[in-house]
């Protein structure tokens, strides 16, 4: 009896002992799941502030740039000229008509029978490349995309909003241009036969009196005509006056002779018609040689290895701020869209920079900015800032914007600028530009000529008439020429300057 009690409490002490074990497992068990829910929660808890942070970035991410928009870029796409908005408000204002120097209509609007408003440019393709065009299609370019606000009156204040809202008609305001159109026409007339561009300005005022680029376009039918305007691979919609970058060939030698004269060095040279820099030969037109010569004689001839040789001697630094003076890689205000001429310094290396200084190298340089370098130097060594309008004027006749003269950069002195006006006056009368003289007129000027991969050149002539009071500044570009500056530009320019002065009142 004994015994069979012990076997029961052995066998109640391993019921007891398993149900521990199975007691400490489900213990475990638990506290496991615990700290796995605990585990799960932190997790949850993380992902959900992850994703709170995340929404919280994008939310604040598209309210800074609302802000940005609405303070930065809100005012260019409401005035942007493929902004279909603009067309709808334009229905209730005439637009503007534009005028030359001398009242001429250059551009105005009618309407057609179903009381639809249309533009009308009376001189077409002569005068372009300065007004642009204006479709509802395919945008603006030109004045009428620059002075855009003005041609339909509007402010950038909510009020002229509102006021054009609920003014069923309304008269955009009228724009008074520095150009001349006879001056614009004989330009043109000259132009139209090459691919290229020219300048005339006014050196001493900065006013632009003629811009043309050709091929060009005729505004009255570019919505026809553009299937065929954007597949011509010349580029009629392109302006090259002002949106066009040439290497300026020995034109260039004028800020290069600025250069060298600010600078006070030995303007004296042995030339052999070899210059070696950096292991380079740089060698001069036709492989000519001239001997000892200095900065006059090396002008009228354009002598390549002088002036590269001179460049060198001025060193980066100097001659960096020689092109700054002349406003290049500069900004600067004009009526017109433009690029900026660069000489791009930081990638210049020392047989760059003396090309540079013979107008070859990497230098990009627009026919305006031409003009304004040879404008600096009829202007006594003063840039005058380019304009072509001259103000704004409401259908009352009251003067709303009116442009002044404004000096752009004190590039030299006046005793420099001279020292270069006279060696571009020996330039057509003795030198390489003598297809510029003129019996009635001194002509001052200079050449310049770049070849280009295709073979042909890019042919240059800048100057200015007369040499001594100057009245006109000129500069022109020939694209694909096969013949130098001083053989196709030359003669052009005589040709417009001697026209202009029979034809058209420059007083």
């Amino acid at each position: 009896m004994k015994k069979n009690d012990n076997l029961k409490k052995k066998r109640n002490n391993g019921s007891s002992l398993i149900e521990k074990i199975k007691k400490m497992e489900e213990e475990t068990r638990i506290r496991e799941n615990n700290e796995l829910n605990a585990l799960s929660k932190t997790t949850l808890n993380k992902r959900l502030v992850f994703t709170i942070i995340f929404f919280l970035i994008l939310f604040m991410g598209l309210a800074l740039y609302m802000v940005y928009f609405q303070l930065f870029q809100s005012k260019d796409i409401r005035n942007h000229s493929h902004n279909r908005r603009l067309w709808v408000d334009e229905g209730k204002v005439k637009r503007g008509s534009i005028y030359d120097r001398n009242g001429k209509i250059i551009a105005y609007s009618d309407y057609d029978d179903n009381g639809i408003q249309y533009r009308v440019y009376n001189y077409g393709r002569a005068s372009s490349s300065i007004t642009g065009y204006s479709s509802k299609t395919y945008g603006k370019t030109g004045i009428e995309k620059t002075y855009n606000k003005e041609l339909l009156a509007l402010h950038e204040d909510d009020l002229s909003n509102f006021r054009k809202m609920v003014i069923s008609e309304d008269t955009g305001f009228d724009l008074h241009l520095t150009m001349d159109q006879n001056i614009q026409n004989i330009l043109y007339s000259y132009m139209k036969n090459v691919k290229g561009a020219g300048v005339i300005m006014n050196p001493k005022t900065g006013e632009v009196l003629a811009l043309v680029s050709n091929p060009g376009f005729d505004p009255n039918t570019l919505d026809q005509d553009w299937d065929l305007l954007i597949q011509n691979t010349d580029g009629p919609l392109v302006n090259r006056a002002t949106s066009g970058a040439y290497r300026p060939g020995s034109t260039f030698k004028i800020v290069t002779s600025t250069g060298i004269l600010e600078s006070g060095m030995d303007t004296s040279y042995n030339d052999t018609g070899v210059e070696t820099i950096q292991g380079y030969e740089i060698r001069n037109f036709a492989d000519q040689s001239f001997g000892m010569i200095n900065l006059r004689s090396a002008f009228i001839n354009s002598v390549n290895t002088y002036f590269a040789k001179k460049t060198d001697e001025l060193g980066k630094s100097r001659f960096e701020k020689l092109a700054e003076a002349n406003m290049i890689n500069q900004d600067y205000p004009f009526d017109l869209e433009k690029i900026k001429s660069t000489i791009p310094f930081d990638d210049l290396n020392q047989v760059d920079l003396a090309m540079t200084g013979f107008g070859y190298g990497k230098s990009q340089i627009s026919p305006l900015h031409m003009a304004m370098i040879t404008s600096t130097i009829a202007n006594e060594g003063k840039m005058m800032q380019p304009r072509l309008v001259s103000k704004v004027v409401d259908e009352d006749g009251k003067v709303i914007k009116e442009s002044r003269e404004k000096v752009l950069s004190e590039v030299t002195s006046a005793e420099n600028a001279n020292i270069i006006r006279d060696m571009m006056v020996a330039v057509v009368n003795e030198g390489t530009g003598t297809n510029a003289y003129l019996d009635n007129i001194q002509v001052a000027g200079k050449t310049g000529t770049a070849d280009k991969e295709s073979g042909l050149l890019d042919a240059w002539f800048v100057g200015f008439a007369p040499a001594y009071d100057p009245k006109l500044a000129i500069a022109l570009v020939i694209e694909d020429s096969q013949d130098t500056g001083g053989v196709s530009a030359a003669p052009l320019a005589r040709n417009i300057l001697s026209d202009i002065y029979m034809n058209v009142n420059l007083n």
